[in-house]
């Protein structure tokens, strides 16, 4: 700090939001020098979140040296979330060093490689989605891959197995009608938890497209926004536009009677009352979550049975790292908002990101009831 005459001049602080960011959008880093440059950008930080890494020259070579730095046991004590890797001229060898990254991951729930130079070897494409179906990946991002086309769905689809992924984006990848038959497989099948599709600017054409969505129609209650844009067709968006709806109700009605189910079975099961049997107690149990699934409730009853799922009574000692309520930045000025020890808030009235939510949500793909579940195979 610095005083001229009666001015007095505070330095700039950075916004604490971006802190654990390092941003180098159109940095100018090429290939192992840059890699070089961003792990001493990491290493000169405590703590490093997100990786906005697009729009550089990194090449196969630049990839492979920062994800074995990102894989390694220093690299591995930084719990990135999200890297963004759009435009960066990388291909399949640079792919398979994101895999090995990949492997047993948990941290990394965002992955952007739009507009790279991805091919569909099958190979390579198979040990990719390996790996994925092993990390926590929720969102990942292939757009504008145009050289992925219909070999990389008949490798990349069977394979994947992700508990995790929630959104996949695949516009612009030059597949066209021969990949529907591996698209709907997966899509069809107690393998896939998407929530979001894109598949924006392919090649599917109208019968294609119409396949697609009577194929969502009739087997798939995961998928709450898909896009079909752009295809050599009209989307039929009457039909489209139903089939969401109806599984987004479900999707809701599903939650609400999860949660519900949690309540009540857990003084049954922890406390079973001596007058009837507990598998009678869970049959009347069962009338509470109609729009469930046998598997389901199953799983919510394993869960409520088990002590130690059971939320803590007291504050912990210990200094809270985990997700926390966001405050809407428009509403800063209405709302007075502490955030206490253990993570709650006083309020969460116009909050960009609940924390409660997040939990919310986590514990419904724990006993896999954030989607419906019609109960066949």
């Amino acid at each position: 700090m610095s005083r001229r005459g009666s001015l007095t001049v505070r330095p700039k602080k950075a916004l604490l939001s971006t802190r654990s960011y390092i941003d180098q959008m159109d940095g100018g880093l090429t290939s192992v020098q840059g890699a070089q440059e961003i792990i001493s950008m990491i290493t000169s930080r405590r703590l490093v979140t997100k990786l906005i890494l697009g729009h550089n020259q990194l090449g196969d070579a630049g990839c492979i040296v920062l994800f074995r730095f990102l894989s390694s046991a220093i690299g591995r004590k930084y719990r990135i979330t999200e890297i963004s890797l759009n435009s960066n001229e990388i291909s399949d060898e640079g792919l398979l060093a994101i895999s090995e990254h990949l492997r047993n991951d948990v941290y990394l729930k965002e992955f952007f490689l739009q507009n790279n130079r991805l091919t569909g070897d099958d190979t390579v494409i198979q040990t990719f989605a390996s790996c994925l179906n092993t990390s926590q990946l929720e969102i990942l991002s292939l757009t504008t891959n145009s050289m992925l086309s219909d070999p990389f769905s008949t490798s990349f689809f069977p394979t994947l197995n992700s508990d995790s992924l929630q959104e996949l984006h695949i516009s612009s990848t030059g597949i066209t009608q021969r990949s529907l038959a591996p698209i709907i497989e997966y899509i069809s099948s107690g393998r896939c938890r998407l929530h979001t599709l894109k598949c924006n600017g392919n090649s599917f054409g109208l019968r294609g497209v119409s396949t697609l969505v009577k194929a969502i129609d009739t087997g798939n209650y995961s998928l709450v926004n898909v896009e079909l844009f752009s295809n050599h067709s009209a989307t039929p968006m009457t039909l489209l536009g139903r089939v969401l709806g109806r599984n987004i109700y479900l999707r809701q009605q599903t939650a609400k009677e999860a949660l519900q189910l949690l309540r009540h079975s857990r003084p049954a099961i922890l406390h079973p009352s001596s007058r009837f049997p507990i598998e009678v107690q869970l049959y009347i149990l069962s009338f509470l979550a109609p729009s469930l699934s046998e598997a389901q409730r199953l799983n919510i009853y394993k869960y409520a049975s088990t002590p130690k799922t059971l939320p803590n009574l007291l504050p912990t000692l210990q200094s809270y790292d985990g997700p926390v309520c966001v405050p809407d930045p428009l509403n800063m000025g209405l709302s007075v908002w502490e955030i206490h020890r253990t993570g709650g808030c006083t309020s969460c009235s116009g909050s960009l990101v609940c924390h409660r939510d997040q939990e919310r949500q986590k514990w419904l793909s724990i006993v896999r009831c954030s989607f419906f579940d019609p109960g066949y195979p």
